[in-house]
């Protein structure tokens, strides 16, 4: 009966958060120089309740409300919560077996979709925490956070703006890696490769004399 019940939209349901909760720093807007770390992590959406159901007994044989109707009505679902209707159709005897009127019947489709709609919300909020620690890191990182973050960032996306396809920045989107330190971090290094492309930058093919590779990997290169 569990898995006759599925948790759809539910990122709909945290429609309180601001667009930041999907850009991340990769495909998002450059933070300010002073910018404090803000949460992606939404705030927990409140579960939907058991709802209340009004319907009535498909059959005659429920007017009394103590015993089985005939045939169950359709069931009242929170929004988001879709049946499977082939689980559900195996379900349906088991309720007759078991005697359930209709309004004990949807009273158990309540508990079980209440229950797995808080899954779903709690998925989305770890994920959602995970995409704030991997910023945060990010933020705090010792080679390329602290004071130059922000020009770091542009740095980077500006990398991800002439090398990255629409698909690549859409996976940095659904997985929250745009805010990974590490992928910052190779970012930047390509970036600052390439900042004698980006407008505004003061950077020149002649103004580095390091080598791709010493850039790329500065620890291989002092060995």
């Amino acid at each position: 009966m569990v898995d006759g019940i599925q948790a759809t939209g539910v990122e709909a349901d945290t429609g309180s958060q601001d667009q930041g909760a999907v850009d991340t720093l990769l495909t998002g807007t450059v933070p300010a120089d002073d910018a404090g770390v803000t949460s992606d992590a939404a705030a927990p959406a409140a579960v939907e309740g058991a709802t209340d159901t009004g319907a009535a007994d498909a059959s005659g044989d429920a007017e009394d409300g103590q015993t089985p109707p005939g045939e169950y009505a359709d069931f009242t679902l929170p929004e988001g919560i879709q049946l499977d209707e082939s689980l559900m159709t195996e379900a349906l005897p088991v309720f007759k077996e078991l005697g359930l009127t209709q309004d004990a019947a949807q009273k158990l489709v309540d508990f079980h979709a209440a229950r797995v709609q808080a899954d779903a919300q709690n998925q989305v909020d770890a994920f959602n925490q995970l995409k704030t620690d991997w910023r945060e890191q990010s933020v705090n990182d010792k080679e390329f956070g602290g004071d130059a973050f922000a020009e770091n960032v542009k740095l980077a996306q500006a990398a991800v703006n002439k090398f990255g396809t629409p698909e690549l920045k859409q996976l940095m989107e659904d997985y929250g890696v745009g805010n990974h330190p590490e992928m910052l971090r190779f970012m930047v290094k390509v970036g600052k490769l390439t900042a004698e492309d980006v407008p505004g930058s003061t950077g020149t093919a002649g103004a580095e004399k390091k080598d791709v590779v010493s850039m790329m990997y500065p620890n291989d290169r002092n060995k």
